[in-house]
């Protein structure tokens, strides 16, 4: 029974991963999952061809579609946020004076040619 119980709770943890909102699974993928949601009933002692099946299929279908619905629109908007995020930085960074290269020349001067140098000077554009 343990152990049924946490296959149980291994799928409903790796189902509320799924990315895909019901609506768009393919048909594969839904005969995946509605052979999913028959393992949770069964897990749950939920007996084949009764009525409480077919209720139990429907509360676990409707949940998780809820889930997946969910997810979606979570993600969605996390990533709505993150290109809002990006174009307020791209904005931001328009609208900075623009980098412009100081170049500077060092300019050594002694009292006579090829003497110490004394005294250096620099001249920065």
């Amino acid at each position: 029974m343990r152990s049924k119980l946490f296959a149980a709770a291994i799928s409903v943890i790796l189902t509320s991963c799924q990315s895909k909102p019901v609506e768009q699974l393919s048909y594969s993928e839904m005969k995946s999952l509605s052979l999913d949601l028959h393992k949770r009933c069964w897990a749950q002692g939920v007996k084949s061809d009764t009525p409480e099946m077919n209720a139990c299929l429907q509360q676990e279908f409707t949940h998780e579609s809820s889930m997946r619905n969910s997810n979606y629109q979570a993600r969605q908007a996390m990533g709505d946020a993150l290109i809002a995020g990006g174009q307020g930085y791209n904005q931001g960074m328009r609208q900075q004076p623009r980098y412009t290269p100081t170049t500077c020349t060092s300019t050594p001067s002694s009292t006579w040619v090829g003497g110490p140098v004394r005294q250096v000077r620099t001249s920065c554009y």
